[in-house]
């Protein structure tokens, strides 16, 4: 019986020792991935001359990926005293490739696999609903730093790290979204161990899918393990454009079958409700093909010139973007206008979006 009790004491006191990180919004967490994000942003022989934001507290900087895709990088950092990593992906640069996977807006099925050039067959899951979808863009430029994350997960675990932050700011928060479904779907099927704990903040994140995609995030991430802060006067989580048609709504809804009922209406009703129906369906339909035509596949034709033998997919015939995950708001207040003025000159359209703004409301945060 002692022995029995004794092991089970070691066997607990292993698993409760072995997750270092808690479910629930942290603020002290977040501040820290604030301060790394912004260093994501910068080149590493640049940061001490950068001094916008005081140097991250508890993490060290250990390795910066190569230039992937749209020019994309992540970080590796980890604890000074924990067993805890930190993946920053970096969010938007002043390059024309960087601002491309924000263009580059058309949606793709968020499960399948994808030959993304000749050198490069990516079979993934993000979620389990086939109807869920994910803007191409972000999805690519998660998709090539998926290799260098992969394996850096696989060293960390070797060492002892089973605990990881995944972040992002901006564009770098749409990538995150991915990238967290990505991985918690490769725990679910074995290909990364079961004991590894992922826990997200998306920062100034943009919309990443759909509704259907948001679905199943939002369940697969439930428990408080992922948040996306958002700063009220910032445009960039409200992109990208949203569209929603009729072909958009969950499987049982009374637009399936209004044609079908609408014929069924006696002279002159039918013929009414059908101009009507009609006038309410068709735009939004012809403006989601113009959209796919536009932001699909004339983007694409620019990405071929920055990844070489890139492979245009099949779109998904959907762009109905949807604000996805927990969201914690960072209200800008009269105190944060008087700081940050909300003055437009088309000149600064990112004032209410980089870090220090967002540092600033979250120190108010109770």
């Amino acid at each position: 019986m002692n022995k029995v009790f004794f092991f089970l004491i070691i066997f607990f006191s292993q698993n409760i020792f072995a997750q270092i990180l808690k479910s629930g919004f942290d603020k002290s967490e977040y501040i820290e991935t604030l301060k790394i994000n912004y260093k994501a942003h910068i080149p590493v022989d640049e940061w001490d001359k950068n001094t916008t934001l005081t140097n991250p507290e508890y993490f060290d900087f250990v390795y910066r990926s190569p230039v992937v895709a749209f020019d994309n990088i992540w970080d590796l950092w980890i604890h000074k005293k924990e067993k805890v990593a930190v993946i920053a992906v970096q969010g938007s640069i002043q390059t024309e490739a960087s601002f491309l996977a924000n263009l580059y807006a058309a949606m793709i099925p968020a499960k399948g696999e994808l030959q993304l050039d000749d050198q490069f067959l990516f079979k993934y899951k993000l979620a389990e609903n086939p109807r869920a979808a994910v803007q191409v863009g972000w999805f690519v430029a998660m998709a090539y730093l998926s290799k260098t994350i992969e394996s850096k997960i696989d060293s960390c675990y070797k060492a002892g790290i089973k605990d990881f932050i995944l972040t992002g700011h901006s564009q770098g928060g749409g990538i995150t979204f991915m990238l967290n479904a990505y991985l918690e779907n490769l725990k679910l099927s074995g290909k990364l161990p079961q004991d590894i704990r992922f826990k997200t903040y998306c920062s100034a994140g943009p919309k990443p899918g759909n509704l259907f995609f948001a679905y199943d995030y939002e369940h697969m991430t439930q428990g408080g393990w992922a948040y996306n802060v958002v700063n009220t006067a910032d445009w960039v989580p409200d992109v990208p454009f949203s569209l929603q048609t009729i072909n958009d709504f969950t499987s049982v809804n009374p637009f399936q079958g209004a044609k079908a009922i609408i014929k069924k209406q006696k002279f002159p009703a039918n013929v009414a409700l059908k101009y009507a129906y009609n006038q309410l369906s068709k735009p939004s339909l012809k403006a989601q093909k113009n959209y796919e035509k536009y932001l699909g596949k004339m983007v694409s034709k620019a990405v071929k010139k920055h990844i070489p033998n890139f492979n245009t997919p099949e779109y998904f015939q959907s762009n109905y973007y949807v604000r996805t995950g927990n969201t914690i708001v960072l209200y800008a207040d009269e105190e944060y206008f008087k700081i940050f003025s909300n003055e437009s000159d088309n000149q600064n359209i990112w004032q209410h979006h980089l870090p220090k703004q967002y540092l600033f409301l979250t120190e108010k945060l109770k």
